[in-house]
C-alpha cells in the first residue's frame, strides 16, 4: 500500500507540475527487471517519471533528470532515482544516479526513441550497492 501511495504521488506531481506539457510513457527492460513509466516531455531540460516494475517484486521509483546534450535526435542526461525495492521481506529505499541517452533515429517522427541507461543503486538496509543497466522504448504524446 505504502508503495501505491508514493507511486501516484509521484505520478500526481509530476503531472499537475506539467499539466500543460506533453507526457512520455515508456517499457524499459533493465538489468533488475522490467519498468512501466511514465512521464512529463523528455525534450525539457528538466524532466522527471513515475516507475513501477513488473514481475514478481513490484518496485516504485521517481526519476528526475537534467539533459545535459538536447538535439533533435538525442538527448544525454544524468538526474536521480528515489524508489522502493521489495526484495525478500524487506521494503528498502533506495537512491540511484542514472547516466542515460535517449535516441530519437527517426526524422519523420521524433516521438518515438530508444532509451539505454545505467545506474548505481545504493539501497538501504542489507542488501549491498548494485549496477543496473538496460534499454528502453519511450513514446511522447504531443
Amino acid at each position: 500500500m505504502k508503495k501505491l501511495f508514493i507511486f501516484f504521488l509521484t505520478a500526481f506531481l509530476l503531472l499537475h507540475t506539467n499539466a500543460m506539457a506533453q507526457i512520455s510513457a515508456g517499457i524499459y527492460q533493465l538489468s533488475d527487471g522490467t519498468f512501466a513509466a511514465i512521464g512529463s516531455d523528455p525534450d525539457n531540460k528538466m524532466f522527471g517519471e513515475a516507475r513501477i516494475s513488473a514481475g514478481g517484486d513490484v518496485d516504485v521509483e521517481g526519476t528526475f533528470g537534467y539533459n545535459f546534450v538536447q538535439k533533435d535526435e538525442v538527448n544525454f542526461y544524468s538526474g536521480f532515482h528515489l524508489g522502493i525495492d521489495d526484495q525478500g521481506n524487506d521494503n528498502d529505499i533506495y537512491l540511484g544516479i542514472p547516466l542515460g541517452v535517449l535516441v530519437k533515429p527517426f526524422p519523420t517522427t521524433r516521438n518515438f526513441g530508444f532509451l539505454l541507461e545505467a545506474s548505481p543503486i545504493f539501497p538501504t538496509g542489507e542488501r549491498n550497492n548494485y549496477f543496473r543497466a538496460g534499454l528502453g522504448l519511450k513514446y511522447t504524446f504531443r
